[in-house]
């Protein structure tokens, strides 16, 4: 893992906050409350003192919102969480700039190997991405889509809901007659 600097840090944090337009979105708090972490945990030398800081910072995250972005993984510049409830994200996920990430969205592991998810992609609510899959720069996901192959850059994946079977477990009504 490379150090984190300050100055990226700051760029990152200027970044997230001009895709939120102000820094009273729970979002930009949920990214900038990751941001503090990693500085402090990879930032090495005298960013070690940030401690109470990032424990005051990670409280009042948990009353905003229940999404945390483990600090062990790297998120490009721009991130944005309109909705940051119920977010899970895998630490071994990669994540590039200006990617945009809907309540619900899960980028899990699967044998060992997590997504990647390029930049200007969107993951729309409850969307999922399991394994070694890539989200290519700018493709679309829709919402409660399961991602388990890979998606090519400006594509769209999501999930038919005209598709329908009958229950097997029911009989199917018959016209009264």
């Amino acid at each position: 893992m490379t150090q984190v600097t300050y100055q990226q840090t700051r760029n990152n944090i200027r970044a997230d906050k001009a895709r939120y337009g102000t820094w009273r979105h729970a979002g930009f708090w949920v990214t900038f409350c990751y941001r503090v972490r990693r500085l402090r945990k990879f930032g090495g030398g005298l960013w070690k003192l940030l401690l109470p800081l990032d424990i005051l910072l990670e409280l009042s995250r948990m009353l905003v919102s229940d999404t945390k972005i483990p600090s062990s993984m790297d998120v490009g510049a721009g991130l944005y969480l309109p909705h940051p409830t119920g977010v899970v994200i895998n630490d071994s996920a990669v994540i590039g700039a200006n990617v945009n990430l809907f309540q619900q969205v899960t980028l899990g592991e699967w044998h060992g190997k997590s997504p990647v998810l390029e930049d200007g992609c969107e993951l729309f609510a409850g969307a999922r991405a399991f394994g070694d899959v890539r989200i290519g720069s700018g493709a679309k996901i829709g919402a409660n889509t399961i991602i388990q192959k890979d998606v090519p850059a400006n594509y769209v994946a999501y999930t038919d809901a005209t598709k329908m079977r009958p229950r097997l477990d029911v009989q199917p009504d018959r016209e009264a007659g």
